[in-house]
């Protein structure tokens, strides 16, 4: 026993109380901030009515406090980040994440995640774990775990926000046309725009969406640029720039709203050639392993075989 009693071994059990007292401490402060805010709206007439004590028993009910508790940690846990959480929400978003309540439950799965495979660890290690030097392996695991389950979380999200740029990518030419042909019909740049976004709603579902609510935010503020900027935040694609710097053109300058569309397809359509030629550009390099591990060796085999059972079989016969 006297093996536990190492600085380790503290260090753990004071981090496990710390960590507990804390979550205890949130769960009371959201307790009782629910419970005023019940007492105000029952006595403003906007709340529900008042109900037996079995009701707070429900599932639903454990689950709605277990989402705040949530929530308030990720709010704490957000303030902590500082300059970060804008840059964070900027990626939440442009991921498809773009709940007001995106930024603090990443903080909380960013930062609750590690720490309880810290406290789980150090509790494994305590109850059941080696002790004295063998402890440096198990110890390094745990930490490594630690350290996954949070790189985890921004692994996840940069694959999503991939994964749907790449998407976005792929249907934006499509828009592009459907403007084309909404603009050379007479309609306006956001009529065109609600129009082509009710048409991209089932085979591009994202990129309808995006564009419904930059035309929403147009339609509202009557602030286009800042709908704009917002747009090009949630989609950082350089397609998307060229074309919202098209559009701000267009509504500065007077430019006919057909003839800045046709030019954009006519420079969108140049640049996917471009793209194309590049790739079929890149095939002679991509081609070089495979012909030196897979073809180039059955070449010798063809070519130095004969001659090296030539020589093979006069040393042989010589011998």
């Amino acid at each position: 026993m006297s093996d536990a009693m190492t600085p380790a071994f503290w260090l753990a059990f004071a981090g496990l109380a710390v960590a507990l007292a804390a979550l205890g401490a949130l769960m009371r402060a959201e307790v009782l901030r629910a419970r005023t805010a019940t007492r105000l709206q029952r006595a403003t007439g906007t709340g529900p009515q008042r109900r037996g004590r079995s009701h707070d028993g429900t599932p639903s009910a454990s689950g709605a406090h277990l989402r705040r508790i949530v929530l308030l940690t990720g709010e704490r846990l957000a303030a902590i980040m500082g300059g970060e959480a804008r840059e964070t929400a900027a990626e939440l978003a442009s991921a498809g994440y773009r709940g007001r309540d995106a930024l603090l439950i990443y903080a909380f799965l960013k930062t609750v995640l590690p720490a309880s495979a810290v406290i789980l660890g150090g509790i494994w290690l305590w109850l059941d774990g080696p002790r004295g030097t063998a402890m440096i392996l198990p110890g390094g695991l745990v930490v490594a775990v630690a350290l996954a389950l949070s790189k985890g979380v921004d692994i996840f999200i940069d694959q999503r926000r991939r994964a749907r740029l790449a998407r976005i990518r792929a249907g934006f030419p499509d828009m592009l046309e459907l403007l084309v042909i909404s603009s050379e019909a007479g309609l306006g740049p956001q009529p065109a725009l609600h129009r082509v976004a009710r048409e991209l709603a089932l085979t591009q579902p994202e990129l309808a969406r995006d564009v419904l609510q930059m035309v929403s935010e147009m339609s509202m503020t009557n602030d286009r640029r800042s709908a704009y900027d917002r747009f090009a935040a949630r989609i950082p694609l350089p397609e998307v720039a060229v074309f919202l710097q098209t559009l701000d053109q267009s509504d500065t300058y007077g430019t006919p709203f057909a003839r800045a569309m046709r030019t954009l397809i006519v420079e969108q359509r140049a640049n996917r050639l471009m793209a194309v030629e590049e790739q079929a550009a890149r095939l002679p390099v991509l081609m070089t392993l495979p012909l030196i591990f897979c073809i180039m060796p059955a070449v010798f085999v063809v070519l130095l075989g004969p001659a090296v059972l030539n020589i093979i079989d006069n040393i042989m016969s010589g011998g």
